[in-house]
């Protein structure tokens, strides 16, 4: 595993897929060749569902048998210099329980006594006294505003009318589309407001000179601003207005965390950033001691883009104090940045986000969850087929 960063008062019992009991268990029957990883892979500690013929899928099929992959010491590490996995590579045998005990991660959290469910696109257990809302929110991909060309790799971004730009973004000139090269992608953030006003550097530079031109990006990141239901995961299938068909989440930024700097005023200096941590935004809610609830960034006014730097807070700090720990709201599988697939595209206008919805519905198992373990944001539960 990697380097320990922390400590947690109680040690952790157990991995997902792990056994929690020594109770009885029972497994799903497969005759000989059967029950192997498909070409995408399974995920350890996730359900999956089994065909007529022995095949396995980890997204939901109508009519095919429901189990829970434990863990076996069946994965295999493949990346150079990788450390863990919990991915069962294709073609490799695998064991589907329909009864036992066991350790099970809850991206949304767990209540003992509620019934166990399955999330159709990934298989991940979900948790609720009836089937849960997958996920329901409003997010951006994308970018749209104005920007100057001066026939250089360096774009100057005036004005933002939608969306945030992500390095690696495709970037186009929507007034005169020869301005910049076809392919072309945004390299870093220079200057100004993460994602937002600024300068940025792109991989060609601009075939001409221009001012007031509308940019766009197309992007394979999309900003969730707003969680009304459930929660949304990795592998979860969405759909949502100009949202290309079978757009599934990758995976999701580290939420912002860093030291501040704070006097009793809007001003908020951030001295240092988490490594590995997402950006700081305009627009990000900001939590920390001595800043008031639902206070949110305004802007930036100087430093390096979305860390370290001098900021604007919608409320004025209540203390005057340095070494401050600072976060934003963003949660896992709540609000802040997902890498999404397959393509890059563009969602939302005129800086009006809109509605995602986590495609099919969760799934019933014969578990129950019996226990709850909760040291982190995503809590590891005890299932139980008793």
């Amino acid at each position: 595993m990697s380097f320990q960063k922390q400590v947690n008062n109680t040690q952790a019992p157990a991995v997902q897929g792990d056994f929690a009991s020594t109770n009885p268990f029972s497994n799903v029957l497969a005759g000989p060749g059967e029950l192997v990883a498909p070409a995408t892979g399974l995920i350890v500690g996730n359900f999956a569902w089994v065909g007529p013929q022995g095949q396995v899928s980890q997204s939901f099929v109508a009519g095919y048998q429901i189990g829970f992959l434990g863990r076996n010491e069946q994965a295999l590490i493949t990346q150079f210099l990788g450390e863990q996995t919990l991915v069962v590579p294709p073609g490799f045998p695998v064991v589907l329980f329909n009864e036992g005990d066991f350790w099970a991660k809850f991206a949304a959290g767990a209540t003992v006594g509620q019934n166990v469910y399955a999330d159709p696109n990934d298989g991940a257990p979900l948790s609720g006294a009836s089937a849960p809302t997958l996920g329901t929110g409003t997010a951006t991909a994308g970018f749209s505003g104005t920007a100057t060309l001066n026939s250089t790799t360096t774009l100057n971004v005036t004005a933002a009318t939608h969306g945030v730009i992500s390095v690696g973004d495709v970037v186009a000139d929507s007034t005169t589309g020869a301005n910049i090269p076809t392919g072309t992608t945004i390299v870093a953030q220079l200057t100004g407001i993460a994602g937002g006003v600024g300068t940025y550097q792109m991989s060609a530079a601009a075939t001409a000179s221009a001012v007031g031109d509308t940019v766009t990006t197309t992007s394979n990141f999309a900003l969730v601003t707003a969680v009304a239901n459930g929660s949304f995961n990795q592998g979860d299938v969405f759909t949502g207005t100009n949202v290309a068909a079978g757009t599934s989440i990758v995976g999701q930024a580290t939420p912002f965390s860093g030291v501040a700097t704070l006097a009793s005023s809007t001003a908020l200096v951030v001295t240092s950033v988490a490594p590995g941590t997402d950006l700081l935004r305009k627009g990000a809610t900001v939590v920390g001691l001595g800043i008031p609830a639902n206070t949110t960034i305004s802007t930036q006014v100087s430093g390096t883009p979305g860390g370290v730097g001098t900021y604007t807070l919608s409320a004025a700090a209540t203390i005057t104090q340095a070494g401050v720990p600072v976060t934003t709201a963003d949660s896992a599988g709540g609000t802040g940045l997902y890498t999404i697939s397959p393509e890059p595209q563009i969602f939302g206008a005129a800086a009006a986000p809109i509605t995602i919805t986590v495609a099919g519905t969760a799934q019933a198992t014969p578990f129950k969850v019996r226990g709850v373990y909760s040291p982190l944001a995503n809590e590891l539960g005890k299932i139980s087929s008793r």
